[in-house]
C-alpha cells in the first residue's frame, strides 16, 4: 500500500467509480439507481458452481426491483448449465475458463474485445447503466474495466501492485477473505451489498419446472425409491478432497439413517465421482440410490428438491439443494468455514470443527488434518435426525431440543434477521465458541458501519457475551489496533490538506510541495504496519486508499485531501461503534 497513490486506473473506470464508496452512504444502497434509470445491467459471475448458485438470490432481487431493465449474466461454461431454467435474466453469456484466464496477459487486455470469444458477443462492446463484478479474479476485473458503463461495482482492473474495489461491500469481501474469523456475514448478503442492495430473504429461488420434477421422480423410482421413507442425499466429494469427510464416516451415517426403514439413501456426484460412490455403496451394505453421473446440471435441482435432507461437504451441491428449499447439513473443517460459505436460506445447519488452528488457509493447510477427528458420525446422525424432525413440524410448533454438544464441534442453524440478512446461530445459545464470539464482534461492528439495522437476537447475544474473557480480549485488541492506525491516517489527512492548500496558493512553493509529498510517502510503512495489526478493519481501509482515480498533480492533491478525509470518517464511525460495543 502506498500512502501517496500516484495513479489508479480511473481512465477506464471513468464514471464507474461508485457513489456507494462514500461514507455518507456506507450501506452501498446508493450504488444501484432507481429502477426507472437502470435500463441495462450486466452481472459478472465467473466462478465455480457454488458461487454461481449463490448469485441466484441477487439475480431474482435485481429482476424484481428492476423489472423493466435488461439483465445480462456472464458466467463460465460448464457451471452455467445449472441456470438452464432460471428466469431472472434476459440473456446468459458463457465464456471458457481458459479465455477468461487469458485476459491476465496485458497483451490480450490491449486487444479486448476483438479477441475470440469476446468478439462474438455484442454485450462486450455496448455501454451499460450498471456493471456488478462479483468475481474475485483478474480476468473478471479486466472485463469490468474494459466494458463501458455509467456505474461499476466490485473489482476493477488497475495498474500492477494495486487492487481497486468499487463500493464498501466489495472492500469488505476482499478484507474478510484474509480475516475469516472476524466475519459472520453470508456471501449472498455480501453480494447483495456489492450490487447496491439492502439484504432481503430470498428463499428457494432456484426454479424447478414441473417437467424437471417429473423427470427427477421417475429417475428416483427407477432406482428403487420406496414410498413412505425419508429421502436423504449424501454428497461425499468436494472440489478438493482435503475438504471431504471420509467414506467410512459417510457409510456409518447412512447405515444408521437407513436402519429400520427410516430413510432411503441417495448418493450424489458427477461422473468423475462414480467410482467413489460405488465404493461407498459397498461399504454401506444396504440398497442405495446411486445417482453419481446420472444427474446433468439442469436436472440436479429437481433431484435435490425431491429429497428431505442433503448431508454434504462444503461444495457446490449443497448450495444447489439450499436454493431449491431442501434442508441441508453442511460438514465444515479444514479450509471450509461456515461463516461465509454456509448454505443460504432459513433452517439449514452446519457442523463446524472449531479448534485453535481452524480454519486452515488454502495456502498453508495442515497435512495432518486432525480437525476431521472431531467430526464424529454420531454427531452427524444426531444433527440429521434433529433437522428432519424440525422440518416436519407445523408452523408455530415448538422445535425439538437440539442435539447434545460434542467437544470442539459446533452446531449452527440459519435464520433470517429483521434487517433481512442471514446469520447462523449456535443451536445451543449457552455454548458459543471463542471463534464465534470473535465473529460476533465483527458482525455487530460492520452491521452498524455498513448501515444495517440491529436485530434483537444479536442484541441479546451481545448482552450475553459482554464480560467474557474472549469478548473483552478481542475488543481490547481491536480498540488498541484502531487507535494506533488512526495516528498515521490523521497525519495523512493534515498533510494532504496542507498539500492541497499549497497548490491553491497564489504562488505555490515547489520546495514545500516536494517536502509534503515526501512526508506523505513516508507514511506508507507505518500505515501498512498498523493496518496489519487492525485485521479486517485495517485491510478495509487499505482498499479504501487504493480506490482512487488516475490523476497527476495538481489534481492529485485534491483527490488525496478527499481520500484522507473519507478515511477519517470511516475511522470515526468504526471507533464510535467499538465504544458502543464496549459499554
Amino acid at each position: 500500500m502506498s500512502a501517496v497513490p500516484g495513479k489508479a486506473n480511473g481512465a477506464s473506470a471513468g464514471p464507474g467509480v461508485s457513489r456507494a464508496s462514500d461514507p455518507s452512504d456506507p450501506s452501498g444502497a446508493s450504488g444501484a439507481k432507481s429502477s426507472g434509470s437502470l435500463r441495462n445491467i450486466l452481472i459478472l459471475q465467473l466462478a465455480r458452481l457454488g458461487d454461481l448458485v449463490q448469485t441466484v438470490p441477487l439475480l431474482r432481487r435485481m429482476r424484481r426491483e428492476h423489472s423493466e431493465a435488461r439483465i445480462v449474466l456472464v458466467a463460465l461454461e460448464g457451471p452455467s448449465g445449472i441456470l438452464s431454467d432460471c428466469g431472472y435474466f434476459d440473456r446468459l453469456v458463457t465464456l471458457p475458463l481458459k479465455d477468461l484466464e487469458g485476459l491476465s496477459d496485458p497483451g490480450n487486455q490491449d486487444r479486448f474485445p476483438d479477441l475470440v470469444p469476446f468478439s462474438v458477443h455484442p454485450e462486450f462492446r455496448q455501454s451499460w447503466d450498471l456493471i456488478v463484478n462479483l468475481t474475485n479474479d483478474l480476468g473478471s476485473a479486466v472485463l469490468c474495466e474494459k466494458i463501458p458503463a455509467t456505474e461499476k461495482l466490485g473489482r476493477i482492473n488497475t495498474y500492477a501492485g494495486e487492487l481497486r474495489l468499487l463500493g464498501p461491500w466489495a472492500k469488505y469481501l476482499f478484507s474478510m477473505v484474509s480475516h475469516r474469523r472476524d466475519n459472520l456475514f453470508n456471501l449472498v448478503d455480501i453480494q447483495m451489498g456489492m450490487a447496491g442492495l439492502k439484504p432481503e430473504p430470498e428463499e428457494a429461488c432456484l426454479q424447478v419446472p414441473e417437467a424437471r420434477e417429473r423427470e427427477a421422480h421417475s429417475l428416483l423410482a427407477s432406482l428403487g425409491r420406496r414410498p413412505g421413507r425419508k429421502l436423504v442425499a449424501l454428497q461425499t466429494g468436494a472440489s478438493e478432497l482435503h475438504r471431504a469427510w471420509s467414506l467410512e464416516n459417510f457409510a456409518a451415517v447412512a447405515q444408521d439413517l437407513s436402519a429400520n426403514g427410516f430413510a432411503d439413501i441417495v448418493l450424489m456426484g458427477d461422473a468423475g465421482e462414480r467410482a467413489r460412490t460405488e465404493q461407498l455403496a459397498e461399504m454401506i451394505g444396504m440398497p442405495v440410490l446411486n445417482l453419481a453421473g446420472r444427474t446433468p446440471l439442469p436436472l440436479l435441482p429437481a433431484v435435490l428438491q425431491a429429497c428431505d435432507l442433503l448431508i454434504s461437504n462444503d461444495t457446490g451441491t449443497i448450495h444447489v439443494a439450499a436454493a431449491t428449499g431442501t434442508p441441508t447439513l453442511g460438514l465444515y473443517f479444514s479450509t471450509a468455514y461456515f461463516s461465509e460459505t454456509a448454505p443460504y436460506g432459513g433452517n439449514h445447519a452446519v457442523l463446524q470443527v472449531e479448534i485453535p488452528c481452524a480454519p486452515c488457509y488454502a495456502s498453508a493447510r495442515c497435512p495432518v488434518q486432525l480437525c476431521r477427528d472431531y467430526l464424529a458420525p454420531e454427531a452427524v446422525v444426531e444433527a440429521s435426525r434433529w433437522l428432519l424432525d424440525t422440518a416436519g413440524r407445523a408452523p408455530g410448533e415448538a422445535l425439538a431440543e437440539p442435539p447434545r454438544a460434542h467437544p470442539n464441534l459446533s452446531l449452527y442453524r440459519s435464520r433470517f434477521l429483521a434487517n433481512g440478512s442471514l446469520i447462523y446461530l449456535p443451536a445451543r445459545s449457552e455454548h458459543p465458541s471463542p471463534h464465534y464470539l470473535t465473529g460476533l464482534i465483527g458482525r455487530l461492528l460492520w452491521e452498524e458501519v455498513l448501515g444495517l439495522s440491529r436485530d434483537p437476537i444479536l442484541e441479546e447475544l451481545w448482552r450475553n457475551a459482554r464480560g467474557t474473557k474472549a469478548w473483552e480480549r478481542k475488543l481490547s485488541e481491536l480498540e488498541a489496533a484502531l487507535a494506533a492506525l488512526a495516528i498515521p491516517f490523521h497525519s495523512g489527512l493534515q498533510l494532504a490538506a496542507d498539500l492541497h492548500r499549497e497548490f491553491d496558493a497564489e504562488v505555490p512553493s515547489r520546495e514545500r510541495i516536494h517536502a509534503l509529498h515526501g512526508d506523505l510517502a513516508r507514511l506508507g510503512a507505518p500505515l501498512a504496519g498498523s493496518a496489519k495489526e487492525a485485521g479486517l478493519v485495517g485491510s478495509f481501509l487499505q482498499y479504501e486508499i487504493m480506490d482512487m482515480d488516475y490523476a497527476h498533480y495538481p489534481a492529485l492533491a485534491g483527490l488525496l485531501r478527499d481520500k484522507y478525509g473519507k478515511l477519517a470518517e470511516w475511522i470515526a464511525r468504526i471507533e464510535a461503534t467499538l465504544r458502543r460495543l464496549a459499554r
